[in-house]
């Protein structure tokens, strides 16, 4: 394999909060701002809505979600307020206005069959700027059009360079009368700092500026704010919640129950399964070897060193396997990502929920190779056990895979199915409305 291949799965962090690439499309799609007059949630019948957002890992396309059915599309634009559906051309979303220029409905339609959806849950977009320890960071607060005040959410950040614009997830809470705050992760969209060497602590702290910057404005139920985390997110909103005893609830999806190391030491096998290494010797001695890079990371030592024991191992035929010819030289990124290794690996989410007494909702996935959902379960309730917490929900969901959605193996070769698994997005809802979040 090229020498791409081996800085691929060197530099690979954990997926992030929707890990899905953007789909390729004739059209390039529009900017963010321009799609969110669209963004919102339609009901087709009684009891069955669509919601849609614009999703900035998918190319700041717009992402339809069916409630009903679970079914999940990427929109292409054709022209001014007509798109058609990735994966199945024929089928087409004309919105339309009302008489004062507000997308108010949609008509999907396909093979001369049309159905009509009327635009429901109205909300408001603000694009707002807070501070956290000197950065500035911008994002969008999306607020439930209705009197009174409402309950908040936040979102914590999965990895990469994630922004704002999470697609359905926002327009989810919306729905149920939930406003959301999302933010340009630091160093991303026009938001301050560097994310590729921030730690957790740094993190964390963003998402507490978030929640002191919501529970300021008078729209707001200081009372029912919560954060709501996915993937690296599982530390993030962890670390969080144990800092901010007075969050509401704490909703998690696909968040580790373990260290950074073990992590990616389970997210690593699954690559190189996935890259042809099925060997279990092999197997192991390929994480020994990142165990051993990492130790050398992890007290200060230099790339160098540490990339030793990549070369001691570079002669083997798992390696070229999957890898191909080693890197030998440090560049910016690689240089990076050590310092990130140094300050991340060892943070563990069990160690800060051992203190969390906030209500929990955490749904873990039961293919999922970025994550040990197995190993990770028991100690997620073994902590919030310690903890004394008196409402925690730990579910693993049959089928799903990293994404959300119903996936064969779970491994990062694994078709996307377009589909989400059972059980994550009504159960959620279900879990808010029993607790008085959800209207």
């Amino acid at each position: 394999m090229p020498i791409s291949t081996f800085n691929r799965l060197l530099l690979a962090c954990l997926v992030s909060l929707l890990a899905v690439s953007a789909a390729s499309g004739e059209n390039a799609p529009p900017e963010a701002a321009a799609l969110y007059p669209y963004e919102g949630t339609y009901e087709l019948s009684p009891g069955h809505r669509i919601s849609m957002g614009v999703m900035g890992e998918m190319g700041n396309a717009m992402v339809w979600l069916d409630l009903k059915t679970l079914k999940v599309g990427q929109l292409e634009p054709i022209k001014d307020g007509v798109f058609k559906d990735h994966n199945d051309p024929a089928l087409t979303f004309q919105f339309s206005k009302d008489a004062g220029g507000k997308v108010s409905g949609v008509k999907l339609a396909k093979e001369g069959a049309t159905t009509l959806a009327k635009k429901i849950r109205l909300h408001t977009i603000e694009e707002i700027t807070f501070s956290s320890s000197g950065r500035k960071l911008r994002g969008n607060l999306y607020l439930p059009k209705s009197s009174g005040k409402n309950p908040m959410v936040v979102f914590a950040h999965g990895s990469g360079p994630a922004t704002r614009d999470v697609g359905p997830f926002s327009t989810f809470f919306l729905q149920l009368g939930i406003g959301v705050l999302t933010f340009d992760k630091q160093g991303t969209g026009e938001s301050e700092g560097d994310w590729q060497i921030a730690s957790f602590d740094d993190l964390a702290a963003d998402v507490l500026a978030a929640v002191d910057y919501v529970k300021s404005r008078p729209e707001v139920d200081s009372r029912k704010v919560g954060v709501m985390g996915s993937s690296q997110g599982g530390w993030i909103g962890s670390m969080a919640a144990a800092k901010r005893p007075d969050l509401a609830f704490l909703l998690m999806r696909v968040g580790p129950g373990q260290s950074v190391r073990k992590t990616m030491a389970h997210e690593k096998r699954g690559q190189l399964i996935a890259e042809g290494v099925t060997n279990p010797n092999d197997l192991d001695t390929a994480i020994a070897m990142y165990n051993a890079y990492w130790d050398v990371a992890v007290r200060g030592g230099t790339w160098e060193e540490g990339n030793e024991h990549f070369l001691a191992q570079s002669q083997k035929p798992w390696f070229k396997k999957a890898y191909g010819e080693p890197q030998t030289t440090k560049d910016e990124a690689l240089g990076r990502w050590w310092m990130w290794l140094g300050r991340n690996l060892e943070y563990d989410s069990a160690d800060y929920l051992k203190t969390v007494r906030t209500p929990v909702f955490w749904a873990l996935a039961e293919k999922d190779w970025n994550l040990n959902s197995q190993a990770s379960a028991p100690r997620i309730r073994e902590a919030l056990r310690q903890a004394g917490n008196q409402d925690v929900t730990v579910e693993i969901l049959p089928k799903m895979g990293h994404t959300g959605m119903v996936v064969k193996t779970g491994l990062p070769n694994d078709a996307m199915s377009w589909q989400y698994a059972p059980g994550y997005w009504n159960g959620m809802a279900t879990w808010l409305s029993e607790r008085g979040i959800a209207r």
